[in-house]
This record gives C-alpha cells, sequence and structure tokens, in this order.
C-alpha cells in the first residue's frame, strides 16, 4: 500500500512538473532561510552555557538614579568581596575582574615586547584565582587553585602562549608589560570559547592591578561574580546587597529623596549577552533579545509563506484533480486512502524541499557569517540535533501544508465530480483568498520594516553629529611614546596636507570613556552630584574636532591659570542650572578635591551612541597622550599616509602603527544595527520572492480556469488591457485588504523599534503609501505575466470543442 502511494504521488508530483517546481523552490528557499536563521538562533543562546555552573553564576549589577543622572551599571563595589565571604554562607565563591575600562581613573593600555616589537594588547584583566571556580576555563598548564595569588602573576591563553613563545608549557617564564612590570605565567588555559561575553587573552593577579589603593566603598568599576549554593533565594540576596550598599553610600538619606534610588540586583549569567543591552561599562559589547526575537518571528513568517503556497497551489488545481478522485470513489476507494495519497505527496515535495534546503543552507553559510559577523560552522554537535529536527519539520510542515488540500480533495463527491459541476477556480475560494490576504500582510508588512529600519539607518549616517568625523587619522596607542607622543603631533602639524592634529584622552567616536561626578561647590553634597564624561584634551582639540564655540574661549598654552581650566557642553550647562556658567567653579572629589574653573561652552554634539541622548561633558587641559586625532585636507593620502607612518617610526621604532579613521569608528559604533538591518533585508526579500512564486502559480491556475470565458470575451470584442484588467483585479483586491491589515501593525511594530534610538526618524506617511504601492506593483508583475499570456491566446483553441 505504501509503495503504491508513493508510486501514484511519484507519477503525479512528475505530471505537473510547473506544480512541484515552484512548490519545491518556495519550500526549499524558505526551509534554508529557516535554518540558517535557527543557527543564529541558537548560536545567539548558547552564550556562557559551556560553563558547568551556569545555572548558579550571576554578576552584581547597580541600578541607580540620582539627581537626574539615571543609569543601571555591569559593574560594583571593590568592597563585596569580604563582605561576601564573611557574611553571606549562601555565597559559594566571587570572582573579581575589572579590565583596562574599569580601572578608576582612565583606561589602561598594555604593549609586550616580542622581538624587539611592542604589541599592544587589549584582551586583558586583572582578577583572581576564584575565577577559575566560578567560571569553566579548563588549565591546560598549570594548576588553578592558587594561580593568581601572588603579585605579578599571569595566567594567559593556549593561543597567547603560542604566540609569545611558540609553545604551550610556558608555566615559570615572564612577561614583561608596559616596559616596566614583569610578570610570572603560572598557567595557560585553553582559549575561551566564541559563545562567552567576555574574551581575555591575560588574566593578571587582582593585586598588581593600577590604583590598588582604590578598596573603599565608592570605587564602583569592578565587575563582581557570585558562585551561589543551590536553592539560594536570589531574591532576598538582592535586598540584602541593596541595604547594605545604601548604607554604606557617601549619604544614605540622599537614596530615599525625591526619585533618587539605589538598587543591587543579580544578572543571570545566561542573561548577560542578550538581555543586558541597558548596562554601562559590560565587559563586552553583547547582543540583542529583540533581534533573536524578531529573526525568530521572520523565521515562522517564512515557514508559513511556503506552506500556504504549497496549501493554495493543491486546491487551485483541485478542478484538475476531480475527476481523479470521482473515478477513484467510484472504483471503491476511501476518503482515508485518498486523504493518505495526497498527504504522501505533500511530505514527498517536503522532504525533496528538506534535501535542497540543507545543501543551499550549507552553500550559504560562509555569507551568513560574513553578514552576521558570525563564526558558524557544521559540528557533529549540529547534526547531531538538526538531522532529528529536519525530520520532525519535515512531517509537520508536510501534514500542515498537505492536511487542508487532502481533507478538501477528498470530500469531493463523485456524482457532481463526473457529471462536471465541481468548479474550483480562484473565485469562491475563501480560504484560498484568506492565504493570499495573509502572506502579502507578512510581505507588506517586512516592506514597512524594511523602509523603516533603511530609513534610520541613513539617518545615523548623514546626521549632523556636531563634530566633523570625515578625513580624521585617530593614531592609536599614542602612550608607548610617553613624552614623545608631543613631539609626534608637533611634527605631524607641519606637513603639508594635514590641517590640525590633537592630543585627548578620548575621541567622540572612540569606543573607551571615563566619567566622574562633578560638584558646583567645595563642600560635597552628593545630591548634587553632576554625572559627567570627563576628557582630557589640550589646545587644539576643539579646532581639529570642528565643535563650536558659544561662549567663553579655547584653552591656550600660554595661559598657566588653564590647567584648572575646563570646557563644558551645554548639556552639562543645565545640569549645573545656569545658562552660562562662565568663570564658575566646578570640583571634583577624586584622590583629594580638585578645582576647576569653567572657560568655555561648546555646543552639544554626539560623543556616544544616538541611542542616548546627548548627556553631561566636561574637556580639562591636560596632556594626555591616549591617542592624537590629525584632521587631513590632501587629495593623495596614500603619500600622506606614508610620511606620517615614517615619522611614527622614527619616535618609535619596533612600535606597531595602529590607526584608524573616524568615520569608520563611528561605522563600527553602530556595526551592530547595520547587521540587524542588512539581515532583515535580505530575509524580508526571500520572503517576498517566496509569495510571489505562490501568487505566480495561483495565477496560472486562474488563467488555465477560465481560458473558455477569456475566449469568449474576445470572440465578443474585449482587448489586451481588459482581459489582463479583469484577471488582475480578484488578486489586486486581495492585496489592498493585506495592505489595510499590515500597515497599522507594521507601524506600531517599527514605533516600538525607534524607541530604542534617542535621536530617530519618522515614519512618514509616504513611507506607508510606498510600501503599499510596492507591494502592489509586485503582485502586478507577478500575476501580469500569465494575464497577458492568457490574453494573447487564441480563442479558437479554447472555444473549438464547443
Amino acid at each position: 500500500m505504501i509503495k503504491n502511494y508513493l508510486k501514484t504521488a511519484y507519477r503525479s508530483l512528475l505530471k505537473n512538473k510547473g506544480f512541484t517546481i515552484l512548490n519545491v523552490l518556495g519550500l526549499s528557499v524558505g526551509l534554508a532561510t529557516c535554518l540558517l536563521i535557527v543557527f543564529y538562533v541558537v548560536d545567539e543562546l548558547s552564550y556562557d552555557r559551556f560553563n558547568t555552573k551556569a545555572d548558579r553564576i550571576y554578576r552584581i549589577s547597580t541600578d541607580a538614579k540620582l539627581n537626574g543622572n539615571a543609569g543601571i551599571y555591569a559593574t560594583s563595589e571593590v568592597t563585596w568581596n569580604n563582605i561576601l565571604k564573611t557574611s553571606f554562607p549562601q555565597v559559594e565563591k566571587v570572582a573579581r575582574l575589572i579590565d583596562k575600562n574599569g580601572l578608576f581613573l582612565s583606561p589602561q593600555k598594555f604593549y609586550i615586547k616580542k622581538n624587539n616589537a611592542g604589541i599592544i594588547e587589549r584582551n586583558v584583566v586583572f582578577t583572581e584565582s576564584s575565577i577559575f571556580d566560578v567560571f569553566t576555563l579548563p588549565m591546560i598548564d598549570g594548576k588553578p587553585a592558587h594561580a593568581l595569588d601572588e603579585p605579578n602573576t599571569a595566567v594567559i591563553t593556549e593561543s597567547t602562549a603560542k604566540k609569545y613563545f611558540n609553545k604551550v608549557d610556558v608555566t615559570g617564564l615572564t612577561l614583561t608589560i608596559n616596559d616596566t612590570n614583569t610578570y610570572k605565567i603560572t598557567g595557560v588555559i585553553k582559549d575561551i570559547p566564541e559563545q562567552s561575553h567576555f574574551h581575555y587573552d591575560f588574566f593578571l593577579s587582582f593585586s598588581s592591578r593600577p590604583e590598588s589603593k582604590a578598596t573603599g566603598w565608592g570605587y564602583a568599576g569592578l565587575h563582581n561574580y557570585l558562585l551561589l549554593k543551590p536553592g539560594t533565594n536570589v531574591a532576598q540576596l538582592e535586598k540584602a546587597l541593596t541595604d547594605i550598599d545604601i548604607k554604606n553610600s557617601y549619604n544614605p538619606s540622599t537614596w530615599t529623596t525625591g526619585d533618587n534610588h539605589l538598587r543591587m540586583f543579580l544578572k543571570p549569567l545566561a542573561d548577560i549577552h542578550l538581555r543586558d543591552t541597558d548596562a554601562q561599562y559590560p565587559l563586552e559589547k553583547g547582543g540583542d533579545i529583540q533581534h533573536v526575537y524578531i529573526f525568530s518571528l521572520v523565521a515562522i513568517f517564512i515557514l508559513l509563506i511556503a506552506c500556504v503556497n504549497f496549501m493554495n497551489l493543491a486546491t487551485a488545481r483541485s478542478s484538475n484533480r476531480a475527476k481523479e478522485v470521482g473515478v477513484r470513489k467510484v472504483l471503491g476507494s476511501a476518503r482515508k486512502y485518498l486523504v493518505a495519497q495526497f498527504l504522501t505527496e505533500s511530505v514527498l515535495v517536503t522532504l525533496l524541499s528538506a534535501v535542497i534546503a540543507v545543501v543551499l543552507a550549507f552553500m550559504l553559510l560562509p555569507l551568513f557569517n560574513q553578514m552576521a559577523d558570525k563564526q558558524l560552522v557544521v559540528t557533529p554537535q549540529v547534526i547531531a540535533w538538526l538531522i532529528p529536527s529536519l525530520l520532525i519539520i519535515v512531517l509537520v510542515v508536510g501534514f500542515l501544508a498537505g492536511s487542508y488540500p487532502a481533507l478538501y480533495l477528498s470530500s469531493f463527491q463523485p456524482i457532481a465530480v463526473l457529471k462536471g459541476k465541481i468548479s474550483a477556480g480562484f473565485k469562491g475560494g475563501f480560504l484560498r483568498s484568506f492565504l493570499v490576504v495573509f502572506q502579502f500582510s507578512i510581505s507588506i508588512f517586512l516592506i514597512i520594516g524594511t523602509l523603516v529600519i533603511y530609513n534610520q539607518l541613513n539617518y545615523i549616517q548623514n546626521k549632523n553629529l556636531g563634530f566633523d568625523r570625515n578625513q580624521v587619522l585617530v593614531i592609536k596607542n599614542t602612550n608607548v611614546l610617553g613624552k614623545r607622543a608631543k613631539i609626534l603631533k608637533n611634527e605631524l602639524k607641519q606637513l603639508p596636507g594635514v590641517a590640525n592634529a590633537t592630543m585627548s584622552s578620548y575621541q567622540p567616536t572612540g569606543d573607551e570613556s571615563l566619567k566622574t561626578g562633578l560638584f558646583p561647590h567645595s563642600k560635597i553634597d552628593i545630591k548634587e552630584d553632576i554625572l559627567t564624561e570627563f576628557w582630557s584634551v589640550d589646545e587644539d582639540f576643539i579646532n581639529t574636532m570642528g565643535l563650536h564655540l558659544i561662549s567663553g574661549r579655547n584653552f591656550s598654552k600660554d595661559m598657566s591659570s588653564d590647567t584648572a581650566g575646563m570646557i563644558v557642553n551645554e548639556a552639562f550647562a543645565r545640569k549645573y542650572g545656569q545658562l552660562d556658567p562662565l568663570n564658575k567653579n566646578v570640583f571634583r572629589d577624586s584622590y583629594g578635591l580638585q578645582q576647576y574653573h569653567i572657560v568655555g561652552v561648546v555646543k552639544d554634539f554626539n560623543f556616544a551612541s544616538l541611542k542616548d541622548n546627548i548627556g553631561p561633558l566636561a574637556m580639562v587641559y591636560d596632556t594626555d597622550n591616549g591617542a592624537i586625532s590629525v584632521k587631513l585636507h590632501s587629495a593623495n593620502l596614500t603619500a600622506l599616509m606614508t610620511q606620517i607612518e615614517a615619522r611614527w617610526k622614527d619616535l618609535s621604532p619596533g612600535q606597531a602603527f595602529t590607526y584608524s579613521f573616524m568615520d569608520q569608528d563611528f561605522d563600527a559604533t553602530y556595526r551592530t544595527e547595520q547587521r540587524f538591518g542588512s539581515m532583515f533585508i535580505s530575509f524580508s526579500t526571500l520572503a517576498i520572492i517566496i509569495a510571489c512564486l505562490g501568487l505566480f502559480g495561483l495565477a496560472a491556475y486562474a488563467a488555465e480556469q477560465r481560458t473558455k470565458e477569456i475566449g469568449i470575451r474576445k470572440v465578443l470584442g474585449a482587448n489586451i488591457s481588459t482581459i489582463v484588467g479583469m484577471l488582475s483585479m480578484d488578486f489586486i483586491k486581495l492585496v489592498f485588504i493585506s495592505i489595510l491589515i499590515a500597515t497599522p501593525v507594521a507601524w506600531w511594530v517599527m514605533q516600538k523599534w525607534l524607541q530604542d534610538f534617542a535621536y530617530r526618524t519618522s515614519i512618514h506617511w509616504y513611507v506607508l503609501a510606498a510600501a503599499g504601492l510596492t507591494a502592489i506593483v509586485i503582485a502586478f508583475i507577478t500575476i501580469s505575466f500569465q494575464s497577458i499570456k492568457a490574453a494573447l491566446s487564441n480563442p479558437i483553441n479554447s472555444l473549438r470543442s464547443e
């Protein structure tokens, strides 16, 4: 019986090649797209799962609002270690991490010499031996128990050991960092998996960190990770930590005044990568659970569109198989056997589509990796879940897509069929019309989403940020030059093609920053704290960056008092409480009270992500050789870059010349959004193409079933345009209904997405109109091919049998 089903199904599919090709093409492309999205989603959800104790690992995080400054921070106090160990038995282990961006005074840079050449290392963290108890970081050389107990000890990764020593067994050897600090290697661990929320190559002993005197309350630049004992009440622990933190804060009563608040909460390790987007100072920038939800929804939509195609095409061609059903029933075939026959055809088409989809997915995986910035590979573990999942998908999709056609076709009454009373044309097929509306509603939703995302990304690229990022070269790691950095800057300013150059601790497009609390009075009152970006700049910074002074003056090297001078932005002036704060004093409590006087105010500019409002910024006059920014105006950029590199090598032989361009750094800031946009647009395009395949097939069958009607109309004098309009109108009406359904839903969803950006475009009416018009044009083009073909046919061929 089964063999007969398979043989009959094969013959039927072979007989209707056009139907089979359309279905296989639609399903295979849909399934291949779904597979790629599933690979992406599984990868995103697998972050940090390699840790064997992942379900018991939490990070202490801070939620604070003070004097209007609100924020969620991935960091917490340095003092938690001793308190947790002595007062909280439910805490099994504590691991403290502090990386280059968490050090209290300014971000640190680390360079190591190899063969007389300096190599800048960015993936460096100060931590303790307990990190190997909390996280699963297998050690392949050395013993983890006390590896980082002593000062100036280090654990490195396997690839780092090979990089510097060309071998793995390097325990006992030393590395010199920044020319002055020698670290003894006490262990080598396996490289950290890609699916981790941090990736470090050097784990340095916590006691060796700079600013190690910062040990009391008020130094909240650490990442504290807890390994809790099984059964711990997390909510109770969070409340206890909050009470202790408030009690030990500078002024505990502040947190109950107005809308100020301070709350400590425990972020589960498994949530850090995807559900930590609001946290400031993460160890690494993570993903976004919204992207996972959106792409999962797109995958479901694409699969549904492919299934709808199958159902539509199968029911549309029902008139072609009506007599087959009638004859089978007359010959004694039961309905259940007919259902089984049609389901077999459906499963065969789905199985063939799944095989093609797997091949397509594997072929497209490298391109998808490039688009998504992933390193997805097909491993035995992937195959282990892929094959069973595909078999389930084949059965589910096969039965889902084939169930209605099977039940519908098998319900025909043989007498009515054989008398020719069954008409399954396009008209009268309510479910088929509903499914077309469903398909195009999804397609229009995706078109609107694509247009909004494109407009927002275009808005980001072209927005006036308040500074000039074009043709600005950023020479990095100039701290290795020491005092020679200023010499380099002055030499570069003399080069033809260099408009200006500046030294600063940070840049508007940089990935590092420092926030500090500033106060309007010398008597420190935490209620008056202005949380501010704090940059060290020189006298050329404002001109090089193209900033606009709206009052006061720039720094001057000829005014000795400017060492205590400060230039602030408008946002700081508003927080300060005065529109014109010139010559007012500002105080900073950092290792003693520091006093500054405001000499100038610059117009607000976007120095952070466009997702955030412009916050307070204070620039102080200080020589900081973190980076040199060079404003260029040369037509021959290659020759100028050669000259700049030559100046670098003269002053720092053996040190790598590392640079970037500010506009590229700006683009990198929004790389996640750009990747999301590219992926969304690509998947949306595929979904629309799949929907068009189904519409193409429906139009073909609609034209086929109205062949005689078309012939009669042509004999009576109807022209081609009239016939094309007649055949197209039924479909265009459904597209109009789809527009009415999809437009408000898409508008609401995309408005929610845009809320993540403080600076965003608007969804104008013409965007919605353009999406609707695009859908109509796509549908008309898809239908018109078959409509024109039918209109051009010779009426004699369709009427000769009448």
